[in-house]
């Protein structure tokens, strides 16, 4: 049975360097390495490792969440077809409307989740990432860097955010990305890891209302 026979830490990459058997397997993240609580000695084969590590947030999470994340995805599409009669909405995401476990990642992070079209799909009004928690964590809405880099990297799309929340009340959260703006990025620790998010507030220019995103929508579909 192959073994771990050695672990070092590259400060310069922010990552560990894997042995297993006397020879070098992978890296892993510094701020999940903590989680995957691997140890020298430990009987363990390479490629198990870096199965481990490329899809460490998806075992993090598990199934439950896949499920969540499917209700987010169905209410936000509910709540955008409600807001305009004239459009629907797919979903667009990688292995957004799936329960399972899908192994790999999607080409491009950050991608979002639904695409807004006009009724009958001929044109593209919106582009929508959908986040969130079941239970909202402190008072600010936190977001992957890596969805505001996809809107960043694709200024001619009309890229969202819409964040929802079931508990203490069950909340919708609009934002905009400012394509121009350098964020501040926090670090949370989130089941033993560290996740890298941006935060947002009620005074953030960003994040409009119910209200103003329902006009923004009504105007796109009229320019089309």
């Amino acid at each position: 049975m192959p073994k771990i026979t050695d672990i070092v830490f590259k400060q310069d990459r922010q990552r560990y360097w894997i042995y297993v058997d006397g020879a070098y397997c992978t890296s892993i993240r510094e701020r999940t390495f903590p989680a995957l609580n691997i140890k020298i000695g430990q009987q363990i084969g390479c490629d198990q490792i870096k199965e481990l590590e490329t899809h460490h947030w998806k075992h993090a999470y598990g199934e439950s969440a896949w499920a969540k994340e499917k209700v987010r995805l169905q209410k936000v599409k509910s709540l955008i077809e409600g807001l305009d009669g004239r459009v629907t909405v797919e979903i667009v995401g990688f292995g957004a409307d799936s329960g399972e476990f899908i192994s790999g990642h999607p080409s491009e992070s950050g991608k979002p989740d639904l695409e807004v079209r006009t009724s009958g799909g001929l044109a593209v009004v919106l582009l929508v990432e959908v986040t969130g928690t079941e239970v909202m964590r402190g008072q600010t809405y936190w977001v992957r860097p890596d969805k505001l880099n996809y809107a960043k990297n694709h200024p001619t799309e009309d890229v969202w955010l819409i964040l929802h929340y079931m508990q203490p009340v069950e909340k919708y959260v609009f934002i905009k990305p400012n394509l121009s703006k350098n964020y501040t990025v926090s670090k949370k620790i989130i089941r033993e890891s560290t996740e890298l998010y941006i935060e947002f507030s009620d005074s953030d220019d960003e994040v409009v209302s119910q209200e103003e995103f329902k006009e923004h929508l009504s105007q796109k579909v009229n320019q089309c």
